[in-house]
């Protein structure tokens, strides 16, 4: 067989192997085909499975996601009603916190003041213990001063008792004596009246100065007598009585009847009234004024006394003018009483 032949054969079997080879490829690819095609026929499947699941999935997904919607929509209310509550809680707060910022600093300042105070009271409690030490000692001195007054209480009774009965004594014995000295007063005062009337014709002048001096002199002897009793009776006689000031200013004037003659005196005596008064020392006050009036005078001058008295408001009061230098004019002031108010 020619050369051109057998190499015909040897690419016409080349071919064929090749043929069956492709077709054997071919068969295999078919098969492999008609797997794939039943693999994405399964796969269509399972997606439409998937699909119709997913979709089942997503209308529940949907009404889910409708409720969280509805949810959402209810929380949001209440969210924006709970914060407009925040809202009114901040500013609430904002309130309460400027309030506690004022109550702060009030209570920084009260509590400096109770520090100032309590400085303060640690002070007051130091003086009141240097106080209550003072008081103590004080009470001591007290409690000592109180038992030497006791003593000198007791001692000023004991002399009280002395001198009430040296007084009721020195009382006795101005009576006596003013008593026993009136009766031979009187008598001489009675005697010498009797000599002055029958034997004054046969005196001479000489002889009836020398008795005028002698009646002028008992009479003064017994001026001073009374005043001696009087005195001797100042401040035992405490009973208020009604007193007429008249009759007393008169009697005293007739008391003093040779002094005011001697000094030439003009004692004149307004109308006086009558009220509860001491009647020992209302006239021991007239007495003294008078004679006062009439002792210290100008030589040559004439004693005028003025003696009156005058109602104002519930109270009298009493004036005793003269024209002298030895005192000034005295205004003394009764009350309805007859208690001596002041002396001016």
């Amino acid at each position: 067989m020619p050369a051109t032949q057998e190499s015909d054969k040897d690419a016409l079997a080349a071919a064929l192997k090749e043929l069956s080879v492709q077709a054997e490829q071919s068969r295999r690819l078919a098969a492999e085909l008609l797997v794939a095609r039943a693999e994405v026929a399964f796969q269509k499947d399972e997606r439409r499975k998937r699909a119709t699941e997913r979709a089942t999935e997503l209308g529940i997904a949907n009404k889910e996601l409708v409720f969280q919607d509805d949810e959402k929509g209810k929380r949001a209310a209440e969210l924006a009603i709970a914060d407009k509550e925040l809202a009114f809680q901040d500013r609430e707060k904002g309130k309460r916190a400027a309030e506690l910022i004022v109550a702060n600093t009030e209570l920084v300042f009260q509590n400096k003041e109770k520090e100032k105070k309590a400085a303060e009271l640690i002070v007051a409690n130091k003086e009141l213990v240097y106080q209550n030490k003072e008081k103590e000692r004080r009470a001591a001195e007290l409690i000592i001063a109180n038992k030497e007054l006791a003593i000198e209480n007791e001692e000023k009774e004991k002399r009280a008792a002395k001198l009430t009965i040296a007084n009721k004594e020195l009382e006795q014995f101005a009576y006596v004596a003013s008593h026993d000295l009136q009766e031979p007063l009187r008598t001489v005062s009675n005697y010498m009246q009797v000599f002055e009337k029958d034997y004054s014709r046969l005196l001479d002048d000489n002889a009836r100065g020398y008795l005028r001096s002698v009646n002028n002199a008992t009479k003064r002897m017994s001026i001073l007598v009374k005043s001696l009793l009087n005195f001797s009776r100042l401040g035992r006689d405490k009973t208020l009585t009604n007193v007429d000031c008249g009759k007393i200013v008169h009697d005293v004037i007739s008391d003093l009847h040779t002094v005011i003659k001697t000094a030439n005196a003009d004692v004149e005596a307004a109308e006086l009234p009558k009220l509860n008064a001491y009647g020992t020392e209302l006239s021991q006050v007239f007495l003294n004024l008078i004679t006062n009036a009439i002792k210290f005078q100008k030589k040559g001058v004439r004693p005028i006394i003025k003696i009156r008295a005058q109602k104002m408001n519930e109270q009298w009061e009493f004036s005793v003018a003269d024209n002298g230098i030895g005192i000034a004019a005295a205004l003394y002031v009764f009350s309805d009483f007859g208690n001596i108010i002041g002396l001016n």
